[in-house]
Order: structure tokens, then sequence, then C-alpha cells
């Protein structure tokens, strides 16, 4: 016989009375004009239910940190500290903040040019290759010469463009890990309350001045997923929207846009379990160092037997 885990306890004091739990929210007032979205907009997006969770996780989150990364965080310290970064991801909020403007060129440019590699540079050997041997003109050798001088001309410039980044980003890093402009949004689960920060535009040799803060409970956003088309093909995103005011936490650049929409729903279902303090915290390994100090995740955790370092040790 199946051996049956109990609900963990609720856990008084560590919790705020604001804390989101599915079985105690509050009688919510009538929306009467959607602030977020146009008659046009809304024709393009669904909203999603509240509640009735899986406990999914999308791919793009799970594989945020995996095993391998979380052993080099243990020997060799958290990279972003002493960079002013205020981005955090544990068991008190998941707030999300951009790094600095040159690392995320540099990022970006070692994922382009080596995708570029990896994905053109096989298939454009394969065809100067096929090319060699069907070739029957006199100046054979000419044009076998002529062929790879332009394969190494093409592919040249990204191969150095990719040397060069991954230089930088192995001697240099420090100077590219910055923080950014400072956080966009926070999902607190301890006091179940949305933050969103919003800047204002940043104009040469102008300090920036101070953002707009907005706070307000969890259970008075609404998740919706749009779907847009363009030369890509079709994109969906999540979107989180305020009920009763103009007010976006934009909790879908967590999972970007995807082709299809269930990454989305994954990823509103995924929110929900981490606000929900009546359950423990998923179970990823970018949690993992953190489950012992939520209350409703260690008596979990105790119940079950979880081993401490499941993921660290795998």
């Amino acid at each position: 016989m199946d051996s049956v885990v109990e609900r963990p306890r609720q856990t008084t004091g560590y919790y705020a009375d604001t804390a989101y739990r599915p079985d105690q929210i509050p009688e919510q007032p009538p929306q009467h004009e959607d602030h977020n979205q146009s008659a046009l907009e809304r024709f393009g997006t669904a909203r999603l239910p509240w509640g009735h969770t899986e406990p999914v996780v999308p791919i793009i989150v799970f594989a945020k940190a995996p095993p391998k990364l979380l052993r080099w965080h243990e020997e060799h310290g958290d990279p972003l500290e002493g960079t002013g970064y205020q981005g955090q991801m544990d068991h008190e909020c998941f707030r999300y903040a951009p790094l600095a403007k040159r690392f995320q060129i540099l990022n970006l440019t070692e994922i382009f040019t080596r995708l570029m590699i990896i994905i053109f540079g096989p298939l454009m050997i394969l065809t100067v290759i096929v090319m060699s041997f069907v070739s029957s003109d006199s100046n054979y050798w000419q044009d076998v010469i002529d062929d790879w001088r332009s394969f190494a001309l093409t592919f040249g410039i990204p191969i150095g463009i990719w040397l060069i980044s991954r230089v930088l980003a192995k001697y240099c890093l420090g100077w590219f890990l910055k923080a950014g402009k400072g956080p966009l949004w926070e999902l607190n689960r301890r006091t179940g309350m949305v933050t969103v920060w919003t800047y204002p535009p940043k104009f040469p040799f102008i300090p920036r001045g101070k953002p707009e803060v907005f706070k307000a409970p969890f259970v008075e956003f609404d998740a919706w997923v749009s779907t847009r088309g363009d030369r890509a093909g079709i994109l969906n995103r999540l979107h989180l929207f305020h009920r009763y005011s103009k007010c976006e936490a934009g909790v879908g650049v967590v999972g970007g846009a995807t082709s299809m929409p269930e990454p989305c729903y994954a990823l509103w279902d995924f929110v929900q379990n981490y606000m929900d303090v009546t359950q423990p915290l998923p179970d990823i390994p970018i949690w993992e160092a953190y489950r012992h100090l939520d209350p409703v995740t260690a008596e979990h955790d105790r119940q079950t037997n979880r081993p401490e370092r499941y993921w660290r040790d795998m």
C-alpha cells in the first residue's frame, strides 16, 4: 500500500496575511474596463484560467541552472556578487532585472555567431565538396580554390567574431558583467505581492530619473496569452496584466516568444505554483539550495525524505 504524504502544515509568522493561498482568495471587485488592451489587441489574446494547476515547468526555466552549473557556483561563488545586480530567484521572491547592455550584446553576439557556424558551416562545407567533385570545367583546380576561398571569406568573419567574444567572455567578464538599470518586476512568495518598476527614458549625459513603483496583490493580476504573426511565423507570449489599472508584470520574458502556446500555459501554472504558500516550491535545480529556508517546502521535503542535494549530486 502506497504511503500518503500529508499536506504541509500552514506556517504562521513567516508568510504575510496577503500571501497567495488558493483556498483563501478575498472577493474581487468586478472589472469594468480593460486598461491594458484595446479591443483589437484583445482579439489576438486569450485569457487563462486561475487554479487547477499542474506541476509543470517550462523547459527554459528548468534548464536555467543545470547540476553542473550548481556545482560550479558552490566551488567558485556567484559571479554576480559585487556587481550591483538586483535580480533574485529564491524562496522569497522572483525578481527580474536585466544585466548591462554590453553584456547582453556580448552574449547575443556569441550565441548568434555560434549558431551560424554550427548550422550553416557543415552545410557549406558539404556543398563545396560536392561542387568540387561534379565540376568538369577545364579550370578545375582554380574553381576548387575559388570555392574554398569564398567559403573562408564567408565564414571567416563570424568565426573571428565568435573567437573574440569567447576571449572577452573568458578574460574580461568582470567588465561586461554589470547590473542594468534595475529590476523590472517582482513576484514575492512571502507577501503575495507583485511589484512593477517603470523607468523614465534615458537621455545621453543625463542621469536617469527615479522609477515609478507599482505594487498590488498577485490575485489582482490575470494571465493572457497573445498570438502574433510575423516573418518568423506565429509567436505566443504570456502577459500578466493588472485587472484594475494599466500595468503589466512582464513575466513573459522568462519564457520568451514561442511558436506553440503550451509553454505559456506551463509558465502560468509555474508562476501560480511558486506563489502558492500552501504547497512547496517547484522542484527545479535553481531553487534546491533554498528549499530548507521555506517552511512549507522544508516540511514537505522532511515528509518525503527528499535528498538535500538531489539535483546538485545528479
